[in-house]
This record gives C-alpha cells, structure tokens and sequence, in this order.
C-alpha cells in the first residue's frame, strides 16, 4: 500500500502567530519543530497499519534529519509532480488549517493569507483541502485522514463523502488564537487516527469535481488581477476576481494552482 502525505504547518497544535503578511519569527522554530512531531506521528500510524511506502510532501522545512525512518521526503517536486510519482492507495492531510474566509478559524487560508480573499471551484468556496484533494481525487486517490484545527477538521467532514477520519489537535477560536494541545497528547492521537483511517479507507470516496472545472480566486488587489489576466485562457470576473474553466480538473488545475504559485512568489515573498 502506498501513501502520500500532504503536510502543513498552520493546522499543527500551537502554530498560531505568523501568516497575513506576517512572520512568526522567533517561534518558526518551535512550529517546525511542532510540525515534525505530527508529520512523525501519521508516519508511525502508517507503518502501524502496514503501508510499504510512504512519502511526504513538503510545503514547510522539514528535517529531513529527523524524519520517521520509513518515509520518504518529496522535496523540490511541485505538488502536483509528487502526487503523481506513484499510483498511491490513499492520502493523509497533516497540520491542516480551514480555507480563507471563515471566522473561528486558526490562520485560515487559501494558498495565501496575504494576497488571495476568496477561492472557489465550481462556484464552491475552497480551501487546500478541496483543490489538493481534488487533484488526488482525479488520480483516483481519497484522502481518508486529517489532523488540523476544529474548524479545519469540520471542512473535511463536510467535503468528503464516507467516514473520514479527523483528528483535532486545537481548539480553534481565532485566527491567532486557539486551545492546544501539547505533543503528548497529539502524537498518540494522530496515530490511532490513521490507523483507525486505514480501517475504513474503502468506504471513502476520492474528493471529485465534475467537468467543466470552473477555478475563481479574489485578490486582494486589482493589480494582482492585472498581471494574471495575461495568462491565456483567465478571464476576468471584476477589478480583484478572476476565473479560468478547463474540461478537466487536471487543466484547470494547473492554471489554478500556476496563478497561486506566481502569487506567493511575487507579492508574498
């Protein structure tokens, strides 16, 4: 059985500070610290339940030093590269937060806290769950396991079909503000949650989007708008929105996730 793991920091039990523009600088640290210990926990809990490889995406530093023995770290490979390096059984989401926009929500976002107000597919709002999911979901992988915030856990709920497997590290109350709990507690937790997840895998449902896939995502400024309505194919929708429609979600997705990727690079680096 293969996994792959998609991994975050802003869902990680006690990462609270930083985001919207704004470093968490002296505690960074702490946070990668934070998010190696969860990472390890799922890695564990899949080995537990008799995974033959697993591999971990990385969108935050990860020590590489320090990571579980049994997997495997994709580093340098765009997600969407990563996602498709094997045919993988299922797929876990670690250290997860809530999509932008929602109130209660630790450090809720899409793609970017800074420069990116709304995300929506098919008219849905989105959040990393639903477009990384869905890309996964359009290689025929489910995503059978979250642990993040409250809020973040409810998102999965809500969007996936079958008994997905959530794990609440964090009380959400805030975009900074939430009740944590320690690693002691999250690491056993986070374990027994994938093995749990490994269980019932097969009463999960891939995250699907049906054709044409529509991707619509508001700025935060009119000019970001500017500069991305040069990509062939985005139309804009008004002054901070545009949209870009493909028949499948693969295409729709590339563009979608180029214009985040250009976004982060440009206005949020």
């Amino acid at each position: 059985m293969k996994v792959f793991i998609v991994t975050d920091l802003e869902g990680v039990s006690g990462c609270v500070a930083g985001g919207y523009g704004k470093s968490a600088g002296p505690l960074m640290q702490e946070y990668l610290s934070l998010m190696m210990g969860e990472i390890n926990a799922a890695v564990e809990g899949c080995v537990q339940a008799g995974a033959e490889e697993i591999i971990v995406g990385e969108a935050h530093q990860i020590d590489l030093a320090k990571l579980h023995p049994e997997a495997k770290l994709s580093r340098g490979i765009p997600w969407h590269e990563a996602m498709k390096l094997r045919k993988y059984d299922v797929a876990l989401f670690v250290g997860q937060h809530a999509r932008t926009d929602l109130a209660g929500a630790v450090r809720a976002h899409t793609g970017s806290s800074n420069s990116i107000i709304g995300f929506w597919i098919n008219d849905m709002p989105a959040g990393e769950l639903a477009y990384i999911g869905g890309f996964l979901g359009s290689l025929g992988t489910p995503v059978i396991f979250l642990a993040g915030d409250t809020a973040a856990c409810r998102e999965a709920e809500e969007l996936i079909k079958g008994p997905v497997v959530t794990v609440a590290v964090e009380e959400s109350h805030n975009v900074h503000g939430a009740l944590c709990l320690p690693p002691a507690k999250t690491h056993g937790m986070i374990t027994e949650g994938v093995k749990k997840a490994f269980k019932v895998k097969d009463k999960i449902k891939p995250i699907t989007f049906k054709g044409p896939v529509t991707f619509k995502i508001e700025f935060k400024y009119s000019k970001i708008a500017d500069d991305f309505c040069v990509v062939p194919g985005v139309k804009r929708v008004n002054a901070r929105t545009i949209s870009y429609t493909a028949e499948t979600y693969e295409k729709a997705y590339m563009v979608g996730v180029a214009v985040l990727g250009l976004v982060l690079v440009r206005y949020d680096s």
